[in-house]
Formats: C-alpha cells, structure tokens, sequence
C-alpha cells in the first residue's frame, strides 16, 4: 500500500474541525492565464529527543535562507524521540498524527526528512539536491491563502484559491504550524537545550490527516473554505501571532505545489 492510500484510510479514523463551507457550484471561477512559481515541501521528521535532529533543522535554516520563501518546511515530532504534547513534565511537540505520517514513510531512524513527497524519505544532507531538482520542475498550479484569527476568537478562518493551467486529479491538505516554540531539544554538541526555539512545529491537520480529495479543472478558479479552532489544553496552548498555515496539493507522483500564510490576528496585522 502506498503512502497515499495509507494517510487517506487514516483521514477516516481521525476527526478534525475542518469545515469546507462552498457550495460546488459556487467554487469555479473562469481564468485566463497562470503563472505559478514553484515552491517545495520539506517534511522534517524529528524529535526533541533526537540528539542529531538540530543538524537537520539547521539544514532548513541554510535552504530557506538560499531559497526564501519557495522553501516550506514543517517540522513533524514523530517516533522513538518523541515527546507527545500531552507529556505533563515537559513541554512536548509530538502530536498522533506525527507517527501516522511517519509509519507511513516507514521511518525508523531521526531525522528524516521527505522533500515534495518524490524519492521516499532521506537523511538531510541529501535535502539540498532535492529541492533544486523540485525547485527546476515546473508546475501547472498556482495556490492562494489567507488566514486570519482576529483578537478574542477562537478560530482561523482559511481562504483557499487553486489556479491551473491544465486539470489536477489528487489531494489537497491543510496544516496549521507554529513558530517560536520554547522548549527542550537534545543535542549531540550542547547536550539538553532547555531553552530551543522550535520552529515550523506541525501541529493539527484542518481537513483530515490525509487531506481532501479534489479534482481541479484548467483554466479555473477553485476556491475553499475551513476553520481551525485554536488548541489551548493544560499541556499545549497555539499563540495565534506565531501560526502558519500550510496547503499543499498532492497526488501519486508528489506535491503539485505548496504554499504557506502567516495566521493573520489584529496584532500582527498591526504591524505590516
């Protein structure tokens, strides 16, 4: 069985807030034209127990700086290294749906890593060579976003519009990620790091852990809809300021595009 159809019997299993609220008819708008710049998705596999797992996050660190935006990475807690964000001793970061995608890669080793879903899961250092590979592939589809979270509510409301130039049979999936997490990571060089930024955390797929099947027509505008209620337990509370969202279309020969958006609240749309 391959990963697709793996995620999309979990997407069964696994109840979500997702809320897709456009009437099918209402979802195409004619285009004339798209000009859709690739961006490529790292799926990070890691731990906060792993002591070699900074060396991949600094790995992601070097590729968004040389790459910028076109770079998306989502850092996954999964497996043996794992620390489950309902630990009560420490702060932890790995949610079920974590060893999901990791079983699913048939991952046993941290970290790993699996660049726009092609080629099965490596170790970082090959992560470079397959984001120029990614990066040189072009892409039929264009993805728009917005997110916001206005100050008091408890909810993001996505906005979701795909654009292609020819039709797109596979899956579209939506994360939430948070930055600026503090808390312990492992280290091979510094030993325990109480105080370690995570950054790129997943932390809730908005519309099943597989995603939702799409089937996208050239030449039109389909749009989507979901909300994503904020999670604040006794062991894990998001802060809206520091969400992203991340979308990505996918299908058996790997992500068609990905895009990323900042959780737009009162404050920090204050200060753009």
């Amino acid at each position: 069985m391959n990963i697709r159809n793996i995620l999309l019997l979990a997407t069964v299993a696994v109840a979500t807030s997702a809320c897709n609220d456009i009437a099918e008819d209402e979802r195409y708008i004619p285009i004339e034209s798209v000009d859709a710049k690739r961006a490529v998705l790292i799926e990070d596999f890691t731990g906060q127990n792993c002591v070699n797992c900074p060396d991949a996050h600094a790995t992601i660190e070097a590729l968004v700086e040389q790459y910028g935006d076109a770079v998306i990475a989502v850092s996954i807690h999964a497996g043996a290294f794992g620390i489950p964000a309902t630990n009560t001793r420490y702060t932890g970061l790995m949610q079920p749906e974590g060893d999901t995608y990791n079983n699913a890669w048939g991952i046993t080793s941290w970290p790993m890593g699996v660049v726009n879903r092609v080629g099965g899961a490596t170790e970082h250092t090959a992560w470079a060579t397959a984001v120029r590979t990614a990066l040189e592939t072009p892409t039929p589809l264009e993805i728009e976003m917005t997110a916001t979270c206005p100050e008091g509510n408890s909810d993001i409301a996505i906005d979701i519009t795909c654009s292609q130039t020819e039709d797109i049979n596979g899956y579209l999936q939506v994360w939430i990620i948070e930055n600026g997490i503090v808390a312990r990571q492992e280290s091979a060089t510094e030993g325990r790091i109480n105080n370690y930024v995570h950054n790129n955390v997943y932390r809730a797929s908005t519309n099943g852990v597989g995603g939702e099947p799409v089937a996208l027509k050239a030449m039109i505008h389909q749009s989507f809809t979901y909300t994503q209620e904020l999670r604040a337990t006794a062991t894990e509370t998001w802060v809206p300021d520091n969400l992203q969202v991340v979308a990505f279309v996918y299908n058996a020969a790997g992500v068609v595009q990905a895009a990323r958006t900042d959780v737009i609240t009162n404050t920090n749309q204050n200060e753009d």
